[in-house]
């Protein structure tokens, strides 16, 4: 009886042919799949700029022709706007639209979506033209660690960045203050609005 067997040299070119396939491989199925931030940024965009649109033709705004003036002279209540906001996406437990103003975070947010996404920055007056909210999914302590390096804030400022204008316009404008998020997304919603849905 015959046995099959392998020299050491037809094992070491399998070894190597296995490792030129890897180093080949590796990165191009690092680039197939896609990245977290990304996906979560561009869900929370579309999905925040239908959330205002459908706020601001609630009965939270008294006139939806001014919408806009309406809220930029404050005449809107943050915690009616928040709630607006919260019940025109599909929230997972509980809203806290009451929390003090400026007081939400990752940690502590005025409400998460089913599909996992953190939404805070709502609960406070919009007494500029323009306002940050921010959006995040749960993040792993790893992750979060990493975010640190890559966005060079700390962990008290974790948050993708979203520009909310008195208008209801949702945008990530290209300013430092951006420079993460308009990597992520290099033109504004609007732009790309098409290619989201």
């Amino acid at each position: 009886m015959k046995k099959f067997a392998f020299t050491l040299s037809e094992a070491l070119v399998t070894l190597a042919i296995l490792g030129v396939l890897a180093a080949i491989l590796i990165p191009v199925l690092d680039n197939i799949r896609p990245d977290k931030d990304k996906l979560t940024y561009k869900k929370a965009l579309y999905s925040l700029q239908k959330a205002l649109s459908s706020a601001m033709d609630s009965d939270v705004f008294p006139n939806t022709a001014n919408s806009a003036a309406y809220w930029k002279d404050e005449r809107i209540e943050p915690e009616a706007f928040c709630e607006a906001v919260a019940e025109s996406l599909n929230v997972a437990g509980d809203v806290n639209c009451k929390i003090p103003s400026g007081s939400s975070s990752f940690v502590n947010p005025n409400f998460t979506t089913n599909d996992g996404i953190r939404f805070w920055g709502l609960e406070g007056k919009f007494t500029s033209d323009d306002r940050t909210i921010y959006a995040d999914r749960a993040l792993s302590q790893n992750e979060i660690n990493t975010l640190e390096t890559k966005r060079g804030r700390s962990a008290d400022d974790l948050g993708l960045k979203i520009r909310v204008g008195y208008d209801g316009r949702v945008d990530t404008p290209d300013t430092d203050e951006f420079e993460f998020e308009n990597g992520l997304i290099e033109m504004s919603l609007q732009a790309t609005e098409g290619n989201l849905q």
